[in-house]
Parts: C-alpha cells; sequence; structure tokens
C-alpha cells in the first residue's frame, strides 16, 4: 500500500469513497466539482491510500488559523477508508500522514468535525489521541431541495439497492441487519 499525494486521475476514486464510505449518495452529483475544487484550491491537500493502483482510502485536509488556536491548524475534513480495507491499518497510515504534515508545515494542531452516528470513527479518534471539544454546527445559506413523497419513495438507500443501480452494495450479503458504516471487516 502506498501513501501520497492525490492526482487528477483519483478523483473518481475518492468519489466513490465518499458515496460509499461516507454514506453521502445522496448528495448531489456536483461532488465531482467539489474534488476538483479541493484538489486545486491553495491550503487543501488529500492524501490517498493506494492498492494495485486503486483508491482504497482517502484524508482530505485544509490549513488555516483559528481565534482559539496558537499558529496554524489542520482540520481533516473528510477520512474513508474503502470498506474491504477497515480495521486493516489504512486509516492509521492515513492519520499518521495527516500527523506528518502538520509537523511538516508547522501546525500546533489537527481538528476534526465527525457525525454524531459515526461511533466507529470516534473510537478511532480518540485512540489517536483526539479529545472531544465540542459540537459541530451547520447553517445553510442556500434554501435546501424540498422532497416530494416520490423522491422519498426511490431515493436509493441500502436496504433498496440492487447490484445493478452503480452502487457498492457487497456489504449488504453479507448481514443485513447490521447498520451500514458499522459491520466490522
Amino acid at each position: 500500500m502506498i501513501i501520497r499525494e492525490m492526482e487528477a486521475r483519483d478523483v473518481m476514486g475518492v468519489v466513490g469513497l465518499i458515496r460509499n464510505e461516507l454514506g453521502y449518495d445522496d448528495i448531489s452529483s456536483d461532488v465531482y466539482d467539489r474534488v476538483m475544487r479541493i484538489y486545486n484550491a491553495e491550503n487543501y491537500v488529500t492524501f490517498i491510500a493506494e492498492e494495485d493502483e486503486s483508491v482504497i482510502g482517502f484524508v482530505g485536509i485544509m490549513r488555516g488559523l483559528a481565534f482559539e488556536l496558537d499558529g496554524e491548524y489542520v482540520r481533516i475534513i473528510a477520512l474513508a477508508v474503502s470498506r474491504g480495507y477497515q480495521s486493516l491499518g489504512v486509516g492509521s497510515k492515513l492519520e499518521a500522514r495527516v500527523e506528518q504534515y502538520a509537523t511538516e508545515t508547522g501546525a500546533n494542531s489537527i481538528v476534526i468535525s465527525s457525525g454524531l452516528n459515526r461511533n466507529r470513527a470516534h473510537v478511532f479518534y480518540g485512540n489517536k489521541g483526539y479529545e472531544k471539544k465540542g459540537y459541530s454546527f451547520i447553517k445553510r445559506m442556500q434554501p435546501e431541495k424540498k422532497f416530494s413523497y416520490e423522491d422519498v419513495i426511490y431515493t436509493p438507500i441500502p436496504s433498496r439497492l440492487s447490484k445493478t443501480d452503480g452502487y457498492d452494495t457487497n456489504w449488504l450479503d453479507d448481514n443485513e441487519d447490521e447498520p451500514a458504516g458499522l459491520k466490522k471487516q
């Protein structure tokens, strides 16, 4: 396995991980454009884990300043590992690369926000020395799409996916009783 900085050829692999592993398959199709904007933005870096020329994990970070922290800090904005490679040290190697980057750039802190339902991620970060500091809030400044009954009925969610929908559904075969994202490989 290789940990390296993302290249343009890796974007679709990162997009796939965002949709399949982070559970954001309901996000709009412009996720590719967002990943490309991050790829090209100053103060943002994405590292990928690659095996057999496939993207099996990634961590996206940004560097910035904060009122409550001395000097610069690094924020992990996303970290995902393909299901077949979870619990094999890929996430640890990506997180270690973030620490190395923080040291190389003189950052004094690494911060991350993690969804309330991501219990395994919370344990992972706690074991890496991260401390729970507070809550994360968001206020969207653009009106959100209003959903109709038809949108809800036909939205592809794991219990309704088939092998032909273009989603990674291999994990559904193992144990459909276990919630997505909590299953150990």
